[in-house]
């Protein structure tokens, strides 16, 4: 299965679960082959094109169900009502489908299943899961059950990447996971931010990894954030347990930010843009697509798309 399964890949997976006769799909793979999955199961009952169903509950029938088995700790696709196919005629086009029937049936998290995935990948990935987690926290649509759910899934990703990602540690690989899994949960009710908003164009246009371009992104929508959201970025600190960072809320939500940058820095993740495949004079056109996605609607603080040609500029400088 290829990174970011196109309309075709999931026509084909229609025509061969037809000719065997299935009448239920099992999914062992990552973040893309979870998305093909659950679209070969949506198209499988009602017919038609996935493009058909770009949207929310733009189907008519349930779709079969759906056993997911995910072999990465990141996307969270395995909890999810919603997936994202690339549409070859647009350009590679990143269309969204989601509804309520689209939640896999069954989620299996087997450690053993990730233990032979290379370091680097498990990173981003991890990277990914942290993410959502955060970007759960700083929405309109977040709740003290989701922020409970999030918080958690940063702690365990805190602790737990670098381990997991770099060793056989079946026990961090594990909590890896359920991290993962947690995170989507999170981020499935609360909804996501400008992260995801700022990162989706340059997986589109550019092809880059959304492990990578999130993680990129993640400390400066944090700091752009941070005016709006100093008390969920405190409630941050306090779950990583950075009881020194000052008896402040700001001075807590600052030791938030640095906290996750220290992560990054361990994990050896990338800080910049590359320019080798992101045009810098690009920006213009990045910030405009970003800001006609969804999520900057959601988003604590309410950018302007000056904000965002700002936040790509110093995501092209690197923070280190």
């Amino acid at each position: 299965m290829p990174q970011d399964p196109g309309t075709r890949k999931v026509e084909s997976g229609v025509k061969l679960l037809r000719a065997t006769g299935c009448n239920i799909v099992a999914v062992v793979g990552g973040g893309s082959p979870l998305c093909a999955g659950k679209a070969i199961a949506l198209v499988a009952t009602n017919g038609g094109n996935i493009r058909d169903y770009e949207g929310l509950e733009k189907y008519q029938n349930p779709p079969l169900p759906v056993i997911a088995i995910p072999t990465t700790a990141g996307s969270g696709s395995e909890v999810s009502a919603s997936f994202i196919i690339s549409d070859e005629q647009r350009d590679n086009y990143k269309l969204t489908v989601n509804g309520y029937h689209c939640y896999p049936k069954v989620a299996l998290l087997d450690p053993l299943l990730v233990r032979s995935l290379p370091p680097r990948q498990f990173i981003y990935s991890g990277v990914d899961a942290l993410v959502h987690a955060i970007e759960a926290t700083c929405t309109t649509q977040s709740t003290p059950l989701t922020d409970a759910i999030a918080y958690d899934a940063v702690r365990l990703i805190f602790n737990n990447l670098s381990r997991a990602a770099c060793s056989g540690d079946l026990e961090a690989k594990g909590l890896q996971l359920l991290a993962s899994t947690m995170a989507n949960i999170a981020c499935g009710n609360a909804k996501l931010g400008l992260v995801h908003s700022m990162s989706q164009p340059l997986g589109s246009f550019y092809h880059l990894a959304h492990g990578l371009t999130n993680g990129i992104l993640l400390p400066y929508v944090m700091e752009y954030n941070l005016p709006a959201a100093v008390d969920k970025l405190a409630g941050m600190a306090a779950v990583l347990g950075l009881a020194g960072a000052g008896p402040g809320r700001l001075d807590q939500a600052r030791a938030a930010i640095k906290a996750i940058k220290d992560l990054l820095d361990v994990v050896d993740f990338p800080d910049r843009i590359p320019e080798e495949k992101v045009p810098r004079e690009d920006i213009p056109r990045l910030a405009k697509t970003a800001m006609g996605r969804s999520q900057v609607k959601l988003n604590l603080r309410k950018p302007t798309e000056g904000d965002v040609v700002e936040i790509y500029e110093r995501a092209f400088q690197g923070w280190r």
